[in-house]
Parts: C-alpha cells; structure tokens; sequence
C-alpha cells in the first residue's frame, strides 16, 4: 500500500493532520513515545483509539507486527503509566 492511501486510511481511522505528523516526528518508533501527562491524555487517547480501529481487522500476530499496533499498544502503556505511576513494571 502506498503511503498516500495509508495517511488517508489513518485519517478515515480518527488521527488527524497533526497526530500523523507527531507520528511521524518519533518515526513511527514505539520506544520514542514521551510519558503522558494531563495536558496531552486526551490526545493520547484519541491516537491510541484511531490507531486501534486502523488494524482491527488484523489478527493478533499482525496488529503486534504492524507499526499502527506497536504505537497503539506504546500509547496505552504510557496512559498506564499516567493512571497508575507507582506500579513498577519490573516485578
């Protein structure tokens, strides 16, 4: 699939102009995802949600292969971490 048609397709999926660019600014790198914080949650929720529905008729395996579900799945763990910030991972 063409880039174009993937843009336009995460558009018709809820993420705007402005999240593709955010995006695009931490080259789609699940790791590079800043914590979230009261000013950007909604925003975060409103990607995590669009890029949800863009490979919800992916099965499991692809959705974790897919750069839509690595990102989705980085920004609900950092939503996580925003609601619950003394759980330690680690344990």
């Amino acid at each position: 699939m063409n880039e174009a048609v993937r843009r336009g397709l995460l558009q018709q999926a809820g993420l705007t102009a402005g999240d593709l660019d955010w995006l695009d600014a931490l080259d789609w790198n699940d790791a590079a995802v800043p914590p979230a914080n009261s000013s950007n949650e909604a925003d975060y929720r409103r990607r995590e949600a669009a890029l949800n529905r863009a490979v919800q008729n992916l099965d499991y395996k692809a959705r974790g292969e897919s750069p839509e579900g690595r990102m989705a799945a980085a920004i609900g763990a950092k939503l996580a971490d925003l609601r619950d910030p003394d759980e330690d991972d680690d344990r």
